[in-house]
């Protein structure tokens, strides 16, 4: 991958997994047709795109585009035998799906990516099923797939999750609470991780007509038995995180030519506010009106500080920005990050380093000192099967004299599979070496 000059460029944003994510299953459990307009296109799509259909949803596209996808919900999943179903690399999908397949007979959750998904741990998930009745069966200490439901008595009520590692066993409850005879009552305990992807689900939740009753610290949550989700029209909007390698790999860039258009990021979003104020303080030459962003590479970033658990899905595209930029940045607050595809952390912090680039991790934080001149490059990098980190070396290969040769960048296609197409669009140079 070649110099810091790009040209000027208008691509289309990849739609939010969060959001295609969330509809999907509000359509899934909906009686009667939904339509999702713009879904994303990802390995992570199709892994939900399948459980779905194993969960007794039918879908189909609309139109040759496959613009529009048409869902007939089931309102409960149901089977008359076990089901197996394969999650591919898909954290969320695991997650949000265990919470419903608690409804079923029996069902196994299974990955063909022991490495990666295979690693990430569910225990207090599984936990709070059990304490609803449901009988798991996971692999170790730390619940990890392969991971068997067996429906017992099941039950609402009350019940307690941690907030401490992920916000999806929070939501897996939330999408579950409607369709328990008894409602739910569920307390979060040990802090919140990612509030902005909860309200996500609070909000799709309320447009599918489920109303969910909580306190302003997301900590207690009561859903009254007896609702059913209503089918709807979505429209899913551009995914932030994709966005944020985008607006990284211009901001870098030190020609003032370099001009980045996006649209389609909707105005108000949690995640987008906090992303867009970053780049903001770090001096980034960007103006926003509505749904669309510009931005202007050339400017000389600014070291910064930021609390990243907002935007935790963006932190290793910001880290690799700051590494840019001049003086020391810190990033805190992310101590999530060991527990994704890869330890996002000291993972990607390894491979920065190799890299030539000045990066400190810390338990739970990333403390970079800015090197605006660039990196030598010149060296293989580990992708480590996160499209993340992928997305991250590549914008540190961008500012490197030699470039970098990244392994495993398949794993670009769980999110974002246009996204090396993307960058030699604008005009960066990468070679596949067989």
């Amino acid at each position: 991958m070649g110099p810091s000059h790009l040209l000027p460029a208008q691509p289309e944003v990849p739609s939010s997994k969060y959001y295609t994510l969330r509809y999907v299953l509000a359509a899934t459990l909906a009686v009667g047709e939904s339509r999702i307009i713009l879904p994303a296109f990802s390995d992570d799509s199709d892994a939900l795109f399948c459980g779905c259909r194993m969960l007794g949803a039918e879908l189909h596209w609309e139109d040759e585009q496959e613009q529009v996808l048409v869902i007939r919900g089931v309102e409960r999943p149901t089977s008359s035998g076990p089901l197996t179903i394969n999650v591919g690399n898909a954290g969320a999908v695991a997650r949000l799906l265990l919470g419903l397949g608690a409804l079923l007979p029996e069902v196994t959750f299974v990955t063909d990516h022991p490495e990666s998904l295979g690693k990430r741990p569910n225990r207090e998930l599984l936990e709070a099923l059990t304490s609803l009745g449901v009988i798991c069966e996971g692999t170790g200490p730390e619940g990890c797939l392969p991971i068997t439901l067996r429906r017992n008595e099941l039950h609402g009520g009350h019940v307690t999750i941690s907030g401490a590692r992920s916000s999806q066993y929070l939501s897996a409850l939330l999408f579950l609470a409607p369709l328990l005879p008894e409602g739910l009552e569920i307390d979060v305990v040990d802090g919140l991780k990612s509030q902005p992807l909860v309200r996500a689900t609070l909000e799709v939740l309320q447009e599918a007509g489920i109303v969910v009753s909580h306190d302003a610290a997301l900590l207690h949550f009561h859903i009254a038995p007896g609702q059913r989700y209503q089918p709807r029209t979505y429209r899913i909007p551009g995914d932030y995180p994709s966005a944020a390698a985008l607006l990284a790999a211009y901001a870098v860039s030190n020609d003032p030519s370099s001009i980045l258009h996006l649209d389609r990021l909707r105005p108000g979003d949690e995640v987008g506010d906090v992303l867009l104020q970053t780049f903001k303080d770090m001096g980034a030459d960007m103006q926003i009106a509505g749904e669309n962003v510009t931005l202007r590479g050339g400017r000389r970033l600014q070291g910064f500080e930021l609390d990243g658990d907002p935007v935790i899905d963006c932190i290793p595209v910001l880290v690799a920005a700051a590494c840019f930029a001049e003086g020391e940045s810190i990033i805190s607050n992310i101590e999530s990050l060991h527990y994704k595809e890869s330890d996002r952390i000291n993972d990607l912090c390894s491979e920065l380093r190799r890299a030539g680039c000045n990066v400190e991790p810390q338990s739970d934080a990333i403390i970079i000192h800015g090197q605006p001149q660039g990196v030598e490059g010149g060296v293989t990098v580990d992708g480590h099967s996160d499209h993340r980190l992928l997305m991250a070396l590549a914008i540190v290969a961008l500012r490197s004299h030699r470039g970098l040769t990244l392994t495993g960048a398949e794993h670009i296609s769980k999110s974002y599979p246009h996204f090396f197409t993307e960058l030699q669009s604008f005009g960066a140079t990468i070679r596949t070496i067989v």
